[in-house]
């Protein structure tokens, strides 16, 4: 279906320089912007400020358990392998070892939980909330791995400056 409307042509005439702009006087409701810095302006001036995280000593203590569970040969070499790479600071092979044996014993949840304090390690915290809810979902009954997994999610949480959802997942962890 065609229009047979005439159309209306808006001719735009370029600014020769700023005088031309009117300017009002600011409102309460607007804030006045910032002049522009001098200089050549970096990726870090134009990113948006993030409010500061809480010292250190604001965020909750967080202990990682030990997992203990009974594993197959393969899967404690690869554990094994796991520990002595975080030890040397090789996180990235550490994380990649136990990927290998959750891939072998894919219904682990103490496996997910190292990958998830890998990943914490790792500054991703995202990442290691949502390892630690596999974990604590496959924990059927171990309630100390699901009080753990809890924290650890509290703490990631924090991490994230979601100090809402830390106090929830800390309340979540008392109920174990």
């Amino acid at each position: 279906m065609r229009s047979n409307a005439a159309k209306e042509t808006v001719k735009v005439q370029p600014l020769k320089d700023f005088s031309e702009i009117k300017s009002e006087p600011l409102s309460s409701s607007t804030v006045p912007l910032e002049p522009p810095p001098s200089g050549p302006v970096t990726l870090e001036a134009l990113e948006p400020s993030l409010p500061a995280p809480p010292p250190a000593s604001e965020l909750t203590p967080f202990e990682p358990m030990e997992a203990t569970a009974p594993l197959s040969p393969a899967v404690s070499a690869l554990v094994s392998a796991a520990n002595q790479n975080s030890k040397a600071g090789d996180l990235d092979s550490a994380a990649a070892s136990i990927e290998r044996a959750i891939r072998i014993e894919p219904r682990n949840a103490n496996l997910f939980y190292k990958l998830a304090l890998l990943r914490l390690k790792q500054s991703k915290p995202r990442l290691a909330e949502d390892l630690a809810k596999k974990s604590a979902l496959l924990a059927s009954t171990d309630n100390a791995l699901k009080k753990n997994c809890w924290l650890l999610i509290a703490h990631a949480r924090e991490v994230q400056q979601d100090f809402a959802g830390a106090k929830e997942a800390r309340e979540k962890a008392d109920n174990f």
